[in-house]
């Protein structure tokens, strides 16, 4: 039986799942599911009806980093170090990754440039944790690996970065070179590319009027209280 991903199109944390299936090319049902109101049914898959879920059988999992690890571990697809140290340094960072997402998410709802300013600082400082910490120039990010779980952690966030500053600048102009270089290896990478739907500027319009209607980011794209 093949195990049965339910997933929401927008969300960060399911692209996360979404590229290492690709990446590994994993058989699996995809179940999308909308961003509103999940059905009840949903509750024995997910207890509090988050996505990304994964169900095989009558077991689940219901969290990114243990659904993404379990997939590269169940193929073992070599996107984690076998070294106990070196998977715990990765792990780690992946709980950094987690954090500079759940930053960019207080940037969008962040009211007036004040407000924004003061986020996007707080980004930029977590950025600068990773542009000191064990980043390389080899074919990824993260220590030189091929491709990472700590690459794909990563990967929704460069994704809405990038999106927003097509008409809002987040990263400095100078600094962050090492991760901008990331970024951009990354974004290339056509697992990654083809992890986001082809109406995603739509769809990140849609988030910003109905979870951040009141931010500095919907002001800025015309979409604040329409």
């Amino acid at each position: 039986m093949e195990p049965e991903l339910f997933l929401f199109d927008f969300c960060p944390y399911c692209q996360r799942v979404s590229i290492v299936v690709a990446h590994l090319s994993i058989a699996h049902q995809a179940i999308q599911l909308g961003g509103g109101e999940r059905p009840s049914w949903f509750g024995e898959v997910s207890p509090q009806k988050t996505v990304p879920a994964l169900r095989i059988g009558s077991q689940s999992m219901f969290d990114s980093s243990v659904i993404t690890e379990y997939l590269n571990d169940s193929v073992q697809g070599g996107m984690l170090p076998a070294d106990p140290v070196e998977r715990g340094v990765c792990r780690s960072w992946i709980g950094h990754a987690g954090q500079c997402q759940g930053l960019f998410t207080r940037l969008c709802q962040a009211t007036g440039q004040g407000g924004f300013e003061t986020v996007r600082k707080e980004l930029i400082d977590a950025l600068e944790r990773i542009e000191l910490g064990p980043l390389t120039q080899g074919c990824h990010g993260f220590n030189g690996r091929a491709l990472s779980l700590v690459d794909v952690a990563m990967a929704p966030l460069f994704t809405r970065i990038a999106h927003v500053e097509n008409w809002q600048a987040i990263l400095p102009t100078i600094g962050l070179e090492r991760v901008r270089s990331w970024s951009e290896r990354l974004l290339a990478e056509p697992v990654v590319a083809a992890s986001i739907p082809d109406n995603f500027p739509i769809l990140f319009q849609r988030f910003l009027k109905n979870k951040a209607a009141d931010g500095h980011l919907a002001e800025r794209l015309g979409v604040a209280g329409s």
